[in-house]
């Protein structure tokens, strides 16, 4: 009989630790918060099985909090990062080094006052965070990371970016007039009618929205029309100023103290005045680039970029108002986010795309698409309005007009590692996409498109939303596609 094999050497363990212990005071009042519902119904309404039922429920949260904290345990050696937890059901992770893109923070204000983060360990795969460390104490975390940072250079080798200078150096760096104009000139007034929809109906409820109604009416009516049109322009006046009050306060509360570092070949942002967050873009994951300029940004000057990355999951897509992570400059100026875009995507600096406009039959096209709406809503209206029913002829100089915005916009430019789509009316949007990241290129067209030899041109990537140019003509979104697909054919797909 062969003699076994020698067990391989164990390898030495770098660093290990457990969670804190202020963990379980979170989860404490985490159980009294899922649990206070049921409470107030059973003390309000006397009933016995509720407050059973709050107690188990309360119990079993505990139960489950501090058996976590009793089992879980972390270690990192020179090759990996070992998780383990559980009691009945064993768990035990291992995350190989050179895997691990970054580790990155996150602190609500109540794991600020006790000194405790969320670590999430990032690899270059995973649709969102390989494995959650909640929570550790800042001075493990700091610690947890420089280390894992140390071992992933020492498997790879030192990067090329970092190896004169700084190890971490910052890149932009959000000021407090930046915040409050990206807050002055974001869109809130949606925000604000569905409050003021939600108010009503809470009033209808309890029947006091009738009332309310009578009342304003009869104040009002003592003023004439002249009253009534003042009143309006000032239920206007102050949505608006609502509107921007809210959106300051969200603009403040995401991004205070925003700020770009880059570490070798990795991203990191930092922000946030209640709840910071630090959140990590392996540059290699990086899928598309948007500089994002609505239309009073436009003329304001400024932009918002944003970077796609691979594996965007939907919730960090329905966090892209939210603090999401592919925001990577909230405003700036565009003289401040030109240097950032080759950084971003290496190589974007040494291309010079020829740039493939519209055609001018797309202000045909848009006037025609006014002439027809406005026809068949004239028709429409025809029947109450009569001859004022030919006001909706109105659009067709509106798409004049939107035609020859368009005109200025749509384009696409084509180098020889990327692909730049420019679009918008009033607004401009630009998406930089590498070839390679290309996953495909489609063409669509509905049965009103094609009535007006329109089509649409999506290119997609791995990450992130597609970037798709609207209202092209058919012959432009085609060649487009055709060159578009061609070059990114020819070219190795990078994930």
């Amino acid at each position: 009989m062969p003699p076994a094999a020698p067990a391989p050497p164990a390898e030495r363990v770098l660093i290990q630790g457990h969670l804190h212990p202020g963990m379980l005071l979170l989860s404490f009042l985490d159980a009294v918060r899922a649990t206070l519902l049921l409470g107030l119904l059973a003390l309000v309404g006397g009933f016995l099985w509720l407050a059973g039922l709050m107690i188990t429920l309360f119990v079993a949260n505990m139960a489950y909090a501090i058996a976590r904290f009793v089992t879980f345990r972390y270690r990192l050696t020179e090759n990996e990062l070992i998780t383990t937890e559980g009691i009945l059901h064993r768990q035990e992770r291992r995350i190989p080094i050179n895997r691990v893109q970054d580790l990155s923070f996150e602190q609500s204000l109540l794991r600020r006052f006790l000194g405790l983060v969320v670590v999430s360990i990032e690899t270059a795969s995973g649709e969102s965070a390989e494995a959650k460390l909640d929570s550790l104490g800042r001075p493990q975390a700091v610690a947890l990371r420089e280390v894992v940072m140390q071992q992933r250079e020492r498997l790879l080798g030192p990067s090329s970016d970092a190896t004169h200078g700084p190890s971490e150096y910052v890149l932009h760096r959000s000021t407090a007039a930046e915040l409050a104009l990206r807050g002055l000139t974001n869109n809130r007034l949606g925000v604000i009618l569905a409050t003021v929809f939600g108010l009503w109906e809470l009033l209808r409820e309890f029947g006091l929205a009738e009332t309310l109604v009578g009342v304003t009416i009869d104040r009002l009516s003592g003023f004439g029309t002249f009253g009534i049109v003042l009143a309006l322009a000032g239920f206007v006046v102050l949505a608006v100023v609502a509107g921007w009050v809210v959106s300051l306060t969200t603009s403040f509360l995401l991004y205070f103290h925003f700020v770009l570092t880059r570490r070798g070949e990795v991203f990191q942002r930092r922000y946030g005045l209640i709840t910071t967050r630090v959140r990590s873009l392996p540059r290699r994951k990086i899928q598309r680039v948007i500089v994002e300029q609505t239309w009073l940004r436009r003329l304001l000057e400024v932009a918002v970029v944003r970077a796609d990355s691979a594996g965007a999951t939907a919730g960090q897509k329905d966090e892209r108002e939210a603090g999401g992570p592919n925001v990577v400059v909230p405003l700036a100026q565009p003289r401040k986010i030109a240097p950032l875009l080759p950084l971003l995507l290496p190589g974007l600096e040494r291309e010079n795309p020829t740039w493939q406009r519209a055609p001018r039959s797309v202000v045909v096209r848009c006037t025609l698409s006014g002439l027809i709406n406005a026809l068949l809503l004239a028709a429409i209206l025809w029947y109450w309005l009569g001859s004022w029913s030919l006001v909706t002829l109105v659009l067709v100089p509106v798409g004049w007009a939107e035609g020859m915005l368009l005109l200025q916009n749509l384009a696409f430019g084509l180098g020889r590692e990327h692909v730049v789509l420019r679009y918008g009316a009033l607004g401009r949007y630009q998406a930089f996409v590498p070839l390679r990241k290309v996953q495909g290129v489609t063409l669509t067209a509905g049965p009103v498109d094609r009535l007006l030899g329109l089509a649409q041109l999506t290119v997609w990537v791995a990450g992130g939303s597609p970037s798709a140019m609207r209202d092209l003509p058919i012959g432009f979104a085609k060649r487009a596609k055709e060159l578009i697909a061609r070059q990114a054919a020819v070219r190795r797909f990078v994930w």
